[in-house]
């Protein structure tokens, strides 16, 4: 009886565990294919760090238009000073953190040199389905590791990217706490801040 009772109990198990499965493995997908789709993209750049890579920004932005939630992480990013921001002031926002996090990407896949990667299958399942994590292990061309943590939220049918962990850099905290230093530096004033991110983009 006891054999059978944990028979039954694993069949459950699974059962119960396979279509929350299945929300990461769809989340995976998309993960994947906006890599392979960016590969695509970067293999012309590949170990050209000095190489002039607005050609690949504009590539880099098609690829990610409907995969990357990036009025959401621009949110995030100006934290409580989305509050106080103007409709203005967040569109000019969205536009330039759209570019940032659009170069951050570029720079990082050229610089990597990616020479394999692998979807880590996750040791337990999320209890929001449709918020997922999917994490990527990459092997550089020098046989450096990193790894990858994508968070992925299911909206609207679509799986996107709300944010990214890199060898434990959080892109959207680190971005987060640059805004605040920025708008505390400006006393408050959105705009400026604003400003003077983008004017930071423009140098780099």
């Amino acid at each position: 009886m006891k054999i059978k009772s944990l028979f039954c109990s694993l069949v459950l198990l699974i059962t119960v565990n396979a279509p929350v499965m299945a929300n990461w493995q769809e989340a995976a997908g998309e993960v994947e294919q906006s890599i392979e789709e960016m590969l695509d993209k970067v293999s012309p750049y590949r170990g050209e760090v000095d190489a002039d890579l607005e050609p690949l920004y504009g590539e880099l932005a098609e690829v990610t238009q409907d995969t990357v939630d990036y009025p959401y992480i621009a949110k995030i990013v100006m934290g409580k000073y989305y509050r106080r921001a103007s409709a203005q002031d967040k569109l000019d926002f969205e536009k330039v953190f759209r570019r940032t996090l659009i170069k951050t990407y570029a720079k990082t896949l050229v610089s990597f040199n990616i020479k394999a990667y692998e979807l880590v299958q996750p040791r337990g399942v999320s209890p929001k389905p449709d918020k997922q994590k999917v994490t990527v292990k990459v092997l550089s061309a020098d046989d450096k590791a990193y790894s990858i943590v994508n968070y992925m939220v299911k909206t609207d049918g679509q799986w996107k990217l709300v944010n990214i962990v890199l060898d434990g850099f959080n892109l959207r905290v680190t971005f987060k706490n640059q805004f605040s230093n920025m708008a505390q530096n400006s006393k408050g004033n959105v705009s400026a801040a604003i400003a003077e991110w983008s004017e930071k983009m423009t140098k780099k």
